[in-house]
């Protein structure tokens, strides 16, 4: 019996410790970086929701209609008009079934009030799928609208990790997908520039008080810190269209910080830029900024107060570049090497397209389209595009993550190499 009793204990004990071995497995990775890599993906209630559980057919007479949502107007309309224009262009030369692409272009205002007008209007207007929005706030109020009418949505800028983790039991929405490098990789690139290459221990934060600014700078600080780094001062949130840093830059005097991190856009950096660089002592104060920021107004705009300002654009530039560069500017005499984004709304409309000449079926004279297996398609991407392979995972998010950082040089954006300032 003795022997017996201790037999028993002992395989219990070897259970108990495989299923803690088993536990241990299962959960390794949730403690990685929160980029939405490993969340939870589309669910059967959440194609249900959208209606995309079962055929949903839109008939087209005519040129297929695919929307833009894009800003067309405003203080970012010199990101909006590009990333409009670039998705346009992916569709030169190319018909469906014998039938031309129709882009809709409604105005979004990088807002969370216009994101869901031109959300509605790109619906009613009966596209079959839509580039945009733009910006996270403008997404966020918009994933509903565009759920609800099964129409599948592929933003090309909107980086906010959280898009793709909505608080609702059905998991995320199964019509939204996107094709740039989230937040949390850019963060975590520019956090480890500023830490191991710059060689900044303290950093004062400020930000666009939009859900774009707020994720993005909240992930540099969680990233340097974690290098090893220390956010000083109290890091400063402001409105868009802010003209005045006065107080903002007195703080940043007062916290004498080495670095200081911006997460926002060109139109409120180029006066902060200006403001920073007028005062003498921080004259020399190495900036770091995000995406929003980089672009060719704030060389046109700060001029000078722009030399020497580090700043990432996510993502790469992928076999069909220069296929993309030719026609955007055959098309709209624009220039892909400068246009934020525009390498990936050209894919993003790319992916519909492909999608579209897979599943769209001539009858009659007319074209059928399933929404459900577009979606399907879309899901199921894998091209090489403009802006590298386009692939997406089980939540909408786009697989794999490249950070390019620059700095400007002599009033030009020149791309830093790994390790070099």
């Amino acid at each position: 019996m003795t022997n017996r009793r201790r037999g028993s204990r002992w395989t219990w004990l070897m259970a108990l410790a495989a299923l803690t071995a088993i536990f241990a497995v299962a959960c390794s990775g949730d403690d990685d970086d929160d980029d939405g890599g490993d969340e939870a993906g589309f669910t059967d209630a959440g194609y249900k929701a959208a209606g995309l559980d079962k055929a949903r057919i839109i008939t087209v007479d005519g040129d297929i209609p695919i929307g833009i949502s894009s800003a067309l107007t405003g203080e970012v309309a010199g990101l909006g008009i590009p990333i409009a224009d670039s998705a346009e262009v992916a569709s030169e030369g190319i018909t469906v079934k014998g039938k031309k692409i129709k882009w809709v272009r409604e105005d979004d205002l990088c807002s969370p009030e216009g994101g869901p007008a031109a959300a509605d209007r790109l619906v009613k207007a009966k596209v079959v799928a839509a580039i945009g929005p733009i910006c996270s706030g403008g997404t966020r109020a918009s994933l509903k609208i565009f759920d609800d009418a099964g129409i599948t949505h592929i933003s090309p800028s909107a980086t906010a990790g959280d898009l793709t983790t909505p608080a609702r039991p059905e998991g995320p929405y199964v019509t939204f997908f996107r094709v740039p490098v989230l937040n949390a990789d850019e963060a975590r690139e520019q956090a480890k520039f500023a830490y191991d290459t710059l060689k900044a221990k303290k950093a004062f934060v400020i930000f666009d008080t939009d859900d774009y600014g707020k994720d993005l700078s909240a992930e540099f600080q969680k990233y340097f810190k974690e290098e090893g780094g220390e956010i000083v001062g109290t890091p400063a949130g402001y409105e868009k269209k802010t003209t005045d840093f006065k107080s903002i830059i007195a703080n940043i005097k007062a916290a004498k910080p080495d670095v200081i991190y911006h997460a926002g856009f060109y139109a409120e950096a180029t006066p902060f830029l200006q403001q920073l660089r007028a005062d003498g002592d921080l004259k020399s104060m190495p900036y770091v900024g995000g995406d929003g920021i980089k672009n060719e107004e704030l060389l046109t705009g700060a001029k000078d107060a722009a030399e020497g300002a580090y700043l990432a654009l996510p993502g790469t530039q992928g076999s069909q570049f220069e296929t993309y560069k030719k026609a955007y500017a055959d098309k709209f005499k624009g220039d892909a090497e400068t246009a934020t984004f525009g390498a990936e709304a050209y894919d993003a409309a790319t992916a519909i397209i492909k999608a579209l000449e897979k599943v769209a079926v001539e009858k009659d004279g007319k074209l059928e389209i399933d929404l459900k297996k577009l979606n399907e398609e879309i899901k199921k991407s894998s091209f090489e595009g403009a802006s590298g392979k386009v692939e997406f995972e089980d939540n909408g998010n786009r697989a794999g993550a490249v950070v390019r950082l620059f700095k400007v040089v002599g009033g030009k954006y020149v791309q830093l190499e790994a390790g070099k300032k």
